[in-house]
């Protein structure tokens, strides 16, 4: 143990997530381990670079792992380039992920912690990976693969509590004093961060937040379970320190503030070595009130699809795209799904019949927010519950019985 492990389990962060999210914190070695997944040289010509390592190798390549990453030189020996990527083949992001949700259920709900000495104060810091940053959750901008976020704890000079907490959001961060931090009910020493939707800043309370070019929202109405803290440092985790990009995404529009790269690694940002930077540069958010949840009907269909009625066209300001976020509670390690509909732009009124299967089983609570504007706006989220159902021809037969008869009844004394 660490000289500082219990205090980092003392205080690590209770998180609430968006109810519109699809992507939670998660080990990084989702980025290492998950088929598909390949280390490269930086591209060229827009052609990928050479291949370096893979998670499945189909060669004679090494494999990947978190072990194979350093900070200069690869597990087979090779240098590493500050430009290397890790890239995800294909797309589909948010169907992958949620495979890779499923079928490695050891890689989720992580965080990573460290105690570091600046300045002779002691700082907790808390690593918080995600698998991609889904920000704005439609039209593209924004989003990249990977996503690093941290939150850091100041430790009091004459005490044993922190005194200072710092939540990164996007290039700055916000302060504010530990008695003023939101405490998980009961946990006195549990600090509470809310996650934006889809870019995964922390912010100190639920609400519409304008930051920079950005306009977050975090309405905290999905909990996360308590997180797996890994406690790292230096010398046994070199992996934090890799100098290049988890994720191959590059702006389309280097002018865009929007518009990012994949992020580097803990290990390559300022506040890493001296938590003070971010501490400096921290400025609040502007809290607004979202525009408002869409006016939306979600339905089961006679194929046990979701079905949509919408009806955008009283709206002053016109959605560019409605997006669902769809969830069972009957689904245990099943993550929810976004879908994303930009047809709503072109048509203000109408019904959109999806793909989207639900069991007749299973319970489903759907979220449906809107994005619009320009620069585009989220809003707030409209909460639809979605009643299992039971198939008569799959109750027993008594049962089957017992309802004939009670509607025969119910029909005589003319209540049907």
């Amino acid at each position: 143990m660490g000289e500082h492990d219990d205090l980092l389990r003392r205080f690590q962060p209770a998180l609430r997530y968006d109810s519109n999210e699809q992507f939670f914190a998660d080990s990084a070695a989702q980025y290492t381990d998950a088929p598909g997944i390949e280390l490269r040289r930086a591209a060229q010509n827009g052609r990928p670079g050479a291949l370096i390592a893979s998670a499945v190798p189909a060669g004679d390549e090494p494999r990947l792992s978190l072990a194979f990453l350093r900070p200069q030189t690869y597990g087979s020996g090779e240098k590493v380039d500050k430009s290397d990527v890790i890239g995800v083949r294909g797309r589909d992001y948010r169907a992958q992920y949620v495979k890779l949700r499923t079928s490695r259920p050891d890689l989720n709900n992580r965080m990573y912690g460290r105690a570091v000495d600046a300045n002779g104060r002691l700082w907790l810091q808390y690593w918080l990976w995600y698998f991609y940053n889904d920000y704005q959750l439609a039209l593209g901008f924004g989003t990249h693969e990977g996503d690093w976020e941290s939150i850091q704890l100041r430790m009091g000079i004459d005490g044993d509590v922190p005194d200072v907490a710092v939540y990164a959001q996007h290039r700055h961060g916000e302060k504010r004093s530990w008695k003023d931090v939101e405490k998980l009910p009961g946990s006195p020493d549990v600090p509470v961060a809310y996650i934006a939707r889809g870019s995964h800043a922390a912010y100190f309370e639920a609400g519409y937040h304008q930051t920079e070019a950005w306009y977050d929202i975090a309405d905290g109405r999905r909990p996360a379970p308590k997180l797996v803290l890994e406690i790292v440092e230096d010398a046994s985790h070199p992996w934090m320190r890799w100098p290049g990009r988890w994720g191959d995404t590059v702006p389309r529009d280097h002018s865009a503030d929007l518009d990012q790269s994949a992020p580097r690694g803990p290990g390559t940002k300022k506040h890493w070595r001296d938590p003070n930077r971010l501490l400096e540069s921290a400025k609040p958010p502007i809290l607004r009130d979202p525009p408002r949840a869409p006016d939306v009907a979600l339905t089961r269909d006679e194929d046990d699809k979701l079905q949509i009625a919408y009806d955008f066209s009283a709206r002053s300001v016109p959605a560019r795209a409605l997006v669902v976020t769809v969830n069972s509670r009957n689904e245990k390690g099943v993550p929810p799904t976004t879908h994303t509909f930009e047809q709503v732009a072109d048509e203000t009124k109408g019904m959109i019949r999806t793909d989207i299967l639900l069991h007749r089983e299973r319970h489903y609570d759907v979220y449906a927010s809107t994005v619009a504007g320009n620069p585009p706006q989220p809003s707030a989220s409209q909460l639809t519950e979605i009643e299992a159902l039971h198939d008569e021809k799959d109750q027993p037969f008594g049962q089957e019985v017992a309802q004939v008869v009670g509607r025969l009844f119910a029909t005589i004394r003319g209540d049907r």
